[in-house]
C-alpha cells in the first residue's frame, strides 16, 4: 500500500510542476502584452477646444429672464474651437441699455470676435478688471435690441 501512494505523489508533483510552468507562462505573456501596450502610447485622442472664456451675461434689457435664456443657448454650443463656461448671470443694475455689448475682460480680443458674430453683437469695449476673482473673460451685456428667439430659431435650424 505505501508503494502506491508513493507512486501518486511524483505524478501529483509532476501535475503541480505543469500548472505552475503554464500559469507563469500566461502571466508573462500577459505582462509583456501590456507592457508593450504601455510604450506604443496606445490611448484614445480626445478633441478639447482650443480655448475657454468664462463668461458672465448681464440682462440690461427689459425681457426678464433673457440672461438665463442665453445663458442656457450658449452651453448648448457644440464648438470644436471654443468652450463657452457660463460663471454667473444676472440683472444689470446699472442702467437700461438700447442696446447690446461685450466687454472684454482680458487682453486677447480675437477669442471674442466669433463669439460676437454668433450673438450678432456689434458693440465690443474693452475694459480689464483689477480684482478678477471669478476670472471673467468676457461680460456680455443684453440690451433692448437684443432677439433671443432669432438665436434659438437658428440653432433648430442647424440640428
Amino acid at each position: 500500500m505505501s508503494k502506491k501512494k508513493r507512486t501518486k505523489r511524483p505524478e501529483f508533483r509532476k501535475l503541480f510542476e505543469f500548472i505552475l510552468i503554464v500559469l507563469t507562462t500566461i502571466l508573462l505573456v500577459v505582462i509583456a502584452t501590456y507592457s508593450i501596450q504601455i510604450s506604443k502610447g496606445i490611448a484614445k485622442e480626445v478633441g478639447s477646444p482650443a480655448y475657454t472664456l468664462r463668461i458672465e451675461i448681464l440682462n440690461a434689457g427689459a425681457e426678464n429672464g433673457l440672461e438665463n435664456e442665453l445663458a442656457d443657448y450658449l452651453q448648448g454650443i457644440d464648438s470644436h474651437d471654443m468652450d463657452l463656461d457660463i460663471v454667473k448671470t444676472s440683472k444689470f443694475t446699472l442702467q437700461p441699455s438700447k442696446e447690446s455689448f461685450i466687454i472684454i475682460r482680458t487682453k486677447d480680443k480675437d477669442r471674442f470676435m466669433k463669439l460676437a458674430e454668433l450673438l450678432k453683437i456689434e458693440k465690443i469695449q474693452h475694459s480689464e478688471l483689477k480684482q478678477n476673482k471669478n476670472h471673467l473673460d468676457a461680460t456680455i451685456v443684453i440690451g433692448n435690441d437684443f432677439v433671443i428667439d432669432a438665436l434659438l430659431d437658428k440653432s433648430e435650424e442647424l440640428e
